[in-house]
């Protein structure tokens, strides 16, 4: 009933400025840009910064097409407010593990720190944003090792 609530009184019925679509394609950018193989705190902070400017102007959105059935505007408005809540954990996560591990090659910490970050990042949804926390990844088997290219 609450979710229901949110999205028909509510989503569906704003008038705002903002076209979802358009947000969406500002939120693509922008993770193509901070969130690519290759980062850095830097660009991390600056797409965090955008992503929160995406998320506030949101709420703004309005959505033309009001129906309640087959509505595929109402899919992608939902899903873009999903993307921003994935981008802004993402962004906060990578720019918390200060080291390169895998498909996150920080230029500033190029370097894999295991003593650190041999952990599992958790993230919990709050007021303010993201708050992580760690778990120690268990090993089994194999331990290990820096990869040579």
């Amino acid at each position: 009933k609450k979710e229901y609530d949110r999205i028909y009184n509510d989503l569906l019925k704003r008038d705002g400025k903002e076209n979802p679509y358009h947000l969406r394609q500002e939120l693509r950018e922008t993770m193509i840009h901070a969130a690519g193989v290759f980062r850095t705190g830097e660009g991390l902070k600056e797409g965090l910064e955008k992503i929160r400017e995406i998320r506030e102007r949101f709420k703004n959105i309005t959505i033309q097409d009001k129906g309640k059935a087959y509505n595929s505007n109402l899919q992608n408005t939902l899903e873009t407010e999903n993307l921003i809540d994935v981008a802004e954990v993402l962004l906060t996560g990578a720019l918390a593990r200060e080291e390169s591990r895998g498909a996150h090659a920080r230029r500033d910490f190029p370097k894999r720190d295991d003593e650190k970050f041999l952990k599992h990042t958790l993230a919990f949804r709050t007021e303010d944003g993201p708050r992580l926390e760690y778990k120690d990844v268990v090993i089994n088997t194999w331990k290990p090792v820096e990869r040579k290219y």
